[in-house]
Parts: structure tokens; C-alpha cells; sequence
């Protein structure tokens, strides 16, 4: 009888993992009158945080010295993939006619990356009208962002609290000028209160300038998170409604036993 192996490998794409995702392999199945293979798998998370995966299926044909990708493929492959029940179909006589199961070895190459799930959409606005740059941190992975946005805090309040000062140091100057004992005292504590009084406005209008800019660029950042999970949500259906075309049971069907693998990374 032909013996399948089914190897997994996984490969993060950085290091954000906050929970450890696992797969495990179910048997597969090769069906003669449909002339497919069918990879199943599982992939789990554990926890809350969400990772995308991109699996490429591929194939030995001399017990496993060489590796290629498969092509004539359907199902779960690719990007976008997200956790639970997933399954490959290989449609082996559309890419090798004399197929016929000898020294055949197949490999699931697995790799991840933090998930646009985890990210809020525009909802997140409400956190930077509150706290500016905050609303950062829930539209983007944190990496870079970890203190990055409190840059932004320190400028806004520092503009605002610098506002405030000059304000008060132009009341102060203006009650100078009018206990002033001369024409050109009063003068020149007249000038001095309205330069800075024209501080003060200038402060305030940059400092709500930045904090209303960081709004608008964190809405259109959820605006994009929410776009691209839209994507994502069709690509896994389209995938799922792909597999379920054409699906046929037939007498000539044989489950071949895995090696039970169940790889953590």
C-alpha cells in the first residue's frame, strides 16, 4: 500500500507571539474516482490573541530528498487563513498523470503573523479623543507603538499647558500696563501683553491641530482594519465554498492513517 506522510512545519514571521498556536493532523484521504487528495488539518489557539497563517502544501516523490510546492490545489492555502477545521484538496492527475502514491511524502509549510482581528476599527477614535496618540495602540500592533504614542500625548498637553502659562503671564502684563506710570511703559506692556497673548492662541490651535489629526489618522487606520477583515472573512469563504464544489463520495475511497503529529510552535 502507498505510504503518505505528512509533515508540519511552522515558521512565525516575527515575534509577536503572545499564545502559541498548534496544529493537528487529521488522516488523509485519497479518493481514486475523484482523483484527489485531501490534506485535513486543525489549527488552535489558545487564548484571545489571533494569528493569520499562510499554508503551501508540498510534495516528495523520492521519500522526502526534495520537496516542491503543489499546484493543481484547492481549499485552505495561501494567505489569509485563519484557525479551525481546514482541509487541502489535491488534485494529483491534473498535475502528475502517473501518480501512484510510491515514496510520496507531502508538507504542510506554515508560517504566522498577528492578526488584523486584533485590532479595533473606527471605534478606536473615542480612545485618542480622550487621550491623545492612546487610540494608536488599538488600530496597530503595538510593536513601535509601545511608547511611541505618548509622544504625542506629551506634545498636545505640552502645547496645551504652554498655552495656559502664556495666557496667564498676558493677564499678568496687561494688569502691569494698566498700573503703568508711564505713556511708553504702558506702551511697551500693551505690545508685550498682546504678542503674548498671540502665543497663547498660537499654542492652542497646534496643540488641537495634533490632536485632532491624531483622531482623523487613527479612524482611518480602524477604517482600514475594518476593510481588511472584510477581506479576510470573504477570502476564508471563498476558500471554504471552493472545497465544497464538486465534492463527491464514491465507493473507491481509502483513508490512509497519519502519523499523528501534533506540532507546537
Amino acid at each position: 500500500m502507498p505510504k503518505f506522510l505528512l509533515t508540519l512545519l511552522f515558521l512565525p514571521l516575527g515575534v509577536f507571539a503572545q499564545q502559541k498556536p498548534s496544529i493537528k493532523q487529521d488522516s488523509i484521504r485519497w479518493d481514486r474516482e475523484s482523483k484527489k487528495i485531501t490534506i485535513p488539518y486543525k489549527i488552535a489557539n489558545e487564548g484571545e490573541f489571533k494569528y493569520e497563517y499562510e499554508i503551501i502544501p508540498y510534495i516528495s516523490q523520492d521519500g522526502g530528498q526534495n520537496y516542491k510546492a503543489l499546484e493543481k490545489v484547492k481549499g485552505f492555502y495561501g494567505k489569509d487563513i485563519l484557525e479551525g477545521e481546514k482541509q487541502i484538496w489535491w488534485l494529483y492527475e491534473e498535475e502528475n498523470p502517473d501518480f501512484d502514491g510510491q515514496n510520496m511524502k507531502i508538507k504542510l509549510k506554515a508560517d504566522y503573523k498577528p492578526s488584523v482581528f486584533n485590532l479595533m476599527n473606527e471605534p478606536a477614535m473615542r480612545y485618542s479623543a480622550l487621550v491623545p496618540g492612546l487610540g494608536q495602540t488599538k488600530v496597530r500592533f503595538r510593536k513601535g507603538w509601545k511608547y511611541k504614542w505618548a509622544l504625542t500625548s506629551v506634545a498636545v498637553y505640552g502645547l496645551i499647558g504652554g498655552s495656559i502659562y502664556m495666557n496667564s503671564q498676558a493677564k499678568q502684563t496687561h494688569e502691569d500696563y494698566l498700573a503703568s506710570k508711564t505713556r511708553q511703559d504702558a506702551q511697551n506692556l500693551y505690545d508685550e501683553a498682546i504678542r503674548q497673548q498671540r502665543i497663547a492662541y498660537g499654542l492652542a490651535i497646534l496643540g488641537a491641530g495634533i490632536w485632532a489629526t491624531d483622531i482623523v489618522l487613527v479612524g482611518l487606520k480602524g477604517r482600514k482594519n475594518r476593510i481588511e477583515k472584510k477581506r479576510i472573512l470573504k477570502r476564508n469563504q471563498e476558500m471554504k465554498t471552493d472545497i465544497g464544489l464538486g465534492s463527491t463520495t464514491t465507493a473507491d475511497f481509502k483513508q490512509i492513517p497519519s502519523l499523528g503529529l501534533r506540532l507546537k510552535f
